[in-house]
């Protein structure tokens, strides 16, 4: 959710990053911080972690004030960090997807990185081909 200010030509005064810890089926990933209020253009990190043995990726999810979809923005696949092209430039990952990863907005975009965040671990299934 984001507060503004837009009579008179006013601009976005602060937004806050809104973000779910604990939400799954176990009590096994967590997530932090639980809420953020970030000024435009200040970097904010967010982490993941997890002890769920096996597990190997790490994905990290917005959504927005004005969608109410899920957007994979990054994942993590053991140590390899892979952003959506959509997001590089403004976001970055890093960590290990059997334990933690972290989710770096570089640059907050003021409205359009507003929003509800959320990582998910998951058990990479796809065969090589």
């Amino acid at each position: 959710m984001f507060y503004s200010n837009l009579r008179n030509g006013g601009t976005i005064l602060c937004y806050v990053l809104c973000l779910r810890p604990g939400v799954s089926l176990s009590k096994s990933v967590y997530q932090s911080p639980s809420t953020s209020l970030v000024k435009p253009n200040a970097s904010v990190t967010l982490n993941c972690s997890h002890t769920i043995p096996s597990y190997d990726t790490v994905l990290w999810y917005k959504r927005s004030v004005e969608d109410t979809a899920l957007n994979l923005i990054a994942y993590i696949y053991y140590k390899t960090p892979t952003v959506e092209p959509s997001y590089k430039g403004y976001f970055d990952v890093k960590g290990d997807g059997e334990n933690d990863a972290f989710l770096h907005i570089l640059k907050p975009r003021q409205a359009e990185d507003s929003g509800e965040y959320f990582c998910a671990v998951s058990l990479h299934s796809g065969t090589e081909t």
